[in-house]
This record gives C-alpha cells, structure tokens and sequence, in this order.
C-alpha cells in the first residue's frame, strides 16, 4: 500500500473501532431509544455510531465525500465533471450498523438494564445470537462497515463485527481477521498490527455442481417486496432450483463475502454469493476482496470473481433501476480501466439509494462463468 493508503486504513480503522467500542458502553435501554435523526425511524443504536464514523472521517478528511444509509452524503462541494473519478481524492461510503434489526431484536432478548458490553460478553451470547440469526456470528454477525474509494478505485475495506467482536480488513495488505480486546485498547490499531497479529482469511475453491450452485442472498422480509421477482427475473436459475440450492435468504450485507471464504464450514460450502437489486453499502464492501484475495494455489491469480448482472426490464425500487445496464452503472470504463464513477454517483441526491445485481463466486466456479457468459453479464475487473 502507498503511504497516503495507509494513512487512510489507519484512520478508519480507529474511526471504526472507537464507534463499536462507544456502543458497547451504553445500556441496551440507551440502544433502543428513539431519536429524531435521519430516516424517521432511527434508533440510538443506528443514529450513535453513524454519527460517530462520519463525523470523525470528515475531521480526517475534510474534502472527502461520505456516502451513508440514513443522511445519503455529506460534503456538497461539486469538484470537476461527472465521470472523471481522478479529480476526486477520496470517497468513503459507509453501513454503520448492517443487521440493525435482528440486533434489535437480540438485545430485546436481555436485560435492559445491562449494558451492551456486559450483553455481548456473557457465557452463551454467541449461540444465542446463531439461533436467532443464523451461524456462523463470523459471517452473520452485526457489524460496522467503511469502504475507500480513490481515484475510483477501492483500496480498502475496514470491518467491525459486533457480536463477536473481531476486526476484520480487505487491502492491498491482505485479507485480515483480528480480535479485539474485551476494552478499548491503549495503543490505537494501525496496518503493522493487524498484519502482524491478524489471521489471513482464505477463499477456496467450491467443487462438485451441487455446492457451486449453494448460494446466499436477500430475497426481502418484513414486507420488502421487489426482491424475488428481482432474482426470478436475472434467470440465473429456476425457482425450483433456487429453493433447492439457497443458503440463506436474510444475510447482512458487508460480511456476506465471508461465505466464500474459510471461515464458512466445510460441511456446508457455498459456490457463490449474491446482491439481489440492494443498496451499494450492502455490496461496495466486498470489492477489496475481489480486488486483493489470492487463489490458494497461485498467488498470481485472484481467488473471487464479479459479475454485473442486467436484465432487459429491469425492477426498480424506490425510482432507483434494482439491476442495471452497463451504460446506468455505478462501474464505467476510464481510459481502459473500470472504476467506480464518483463523480455521477456524487450528483444523485442519495447516492447510498443506487443498487445492483452481483454475483461473487470463486474465480474457478465453472458453473457461474457458464451461467454469467450464456446470459451476458459483464464481468467487473479493477
């Protein structure tokens, strides 16, 4: 990583770890409250760590954008044209809590009284929270996510896990998982200690047809509609085949990635993963893992691959397209290379409404490249 790269992981690491170890002081009472904030309905567990990662990004950096859930963006100022992603320094598009809802609920569970920290260390949390939510908390956990994007490019990603308590990052560094101390540590967390006291995640390649096919992905709940009908209509497979072969159909967003990898059981592998018409802070946080991940086999190769995955009509949720076309996509061609197009995305009033169709699998899942090349869809490099 160049040295201003590093400057930036160092930052949003702190930035990120100091907003979880601030949730984890107060009372699940406190969590709960209601605010007057954002999108209505935000509670003091959204609202807290929103406000505490983007107010301290913007101190780090104050010409940077910050693309967030529950304010859209912050920092107006208009530089250069559309398309041109050079003429902007830095991008940092953030999901302060992803899974807020099911963390709702897990905290419902307790005694309000305690405080989230006393909640999440007890004996027995973990399994709690895998019997409500799914297993394992590694991948289905809560969490904290902050994505860079410079010069259109994505550089890192910086992930906090809530319920187990770990730091997981995605960079040029490598693809690291850290646990963090039971309190705030002394020392701020930079790239030289995760990468030294860090296990490396690895992302295996999915054999066999029924296990390539295995698939995660959110086909809404609690009256989303949009969703199913979004998957039926990308034709990637029947509907038969999909109740047959789906993983799990609620996942959070940013940590979905990690079903690829070998943090997921081996018993039970999944062949690919999938942004069904969602958000962009559901789905920007897997591209440095695309980006950085090696094969286990030959480190010249990338172990994951994208696909961009477009529809004739497309569904729209919210006036926004749920699959686009190359020509309305976040991801445009610049002087060869694809890059993320801050610039327009900058333009729209919300840009964390824009969405997309992605499927992620390993590099060498043969059954996804003859699905993806028989349909179309265009395949993201960066």
């Amino acid at each position: 990583m160049f040295g201003v790269e590093k400057s930036h992981y160092n930052a949003v690491v702190g930035i990120v770890v100091q907003a979880y170890f601030d949730c984890r002081n107060g009372t699940a009472a406190d969590a709960l409250s209601s605010v007057i904030y954002g999108k209505g309905d935000t509670l003091k567990i959204d609202e807290g760590p929103e406000v505490t990662i983007c107010t301290a990004l913007q101190r780090y950096d104050g010409d940077a954008y910050v693309v967030t859930e529950e304010i859209g963006k912050l920092h107006h100022k208009q530089v250069g044209r559309p398309g041109d992603p050079d003429l902007f320094r830095t991008l940092y598009i953030c999901d302060p809590i992803d899974r807020s809802t099911p963390l709702k609920r897990f905290l419902q569970t307790f005694d309000k009284n305690k405080t989230v920290k006393e909640i999440l260390s007890q004996e027995g949390s973990i399994g709690i929270w895998e019997s409500m939510n799914g297993a394992p908390a590694t991948i289905t956990g809560a969490c904290s996510a902050v994505t860079c994007v410079r010069r259109g490019k994505p550089i890192f990603t910086v992930v906090v896990n809530y319920i187990t308590r770990q730091l997981i990052t995605a960079s040029a560094a490598g693809i690291k998982i850290l646990n963090l101390p039971e309190d705030r540590p002394d020392r701020p967390i930079d790239i030289e200690h995760v990468c030294n006291h860090g296990k490396s995640i690895h992302f295996p390649v999915i054999d066999g047809d029924d296990d390539s096919r295995r698939f995660v992905t959110f086909m809404g709940d609690e009256g989303k509609t949009g969703y199913a009908e979004n998957f039926r209509d990308s034709g990637i497979m029947t509907e038969a085949e999909a109740k047959k072969y789906i993983h799990y159909n609620n996942p959070g967003g940013p940590l979905r990635i990690l079903y690829l990898s070998n943090l997921q059981p081996k018993e039970v592998p999944v062949g690919f993963i999938l942004a069904n018409g969602e958000k962009i802070g559901e789905w920007i946080h897997w591209i440095p893992f695309i980006c950085f991940a090696k094969s286990t086999h030959d480190e010249s190769c990338l172990a994951l691959r994208m696909q961009e995955v477009s529809q004739k009509r497309p569904w729209t949720k919210e006036g926004v397209l749920m699959s686009t076309p190359p020509n309305y996509s976040v991801f445009q061609e610049l002087c060869g290379n694809t890059c993320i197009d801050v610039g327009t995305l900058m333009t729209m009033p919300n840009p964390s409404k824009v969405r997309g169709t992605l499927i992620v699998s390993s590099d060498e899942n043969r059954w996804v490249i003859r699905v993806s090349s028989a349909s179309d869809y265009r395949q993201i490099k960066f």
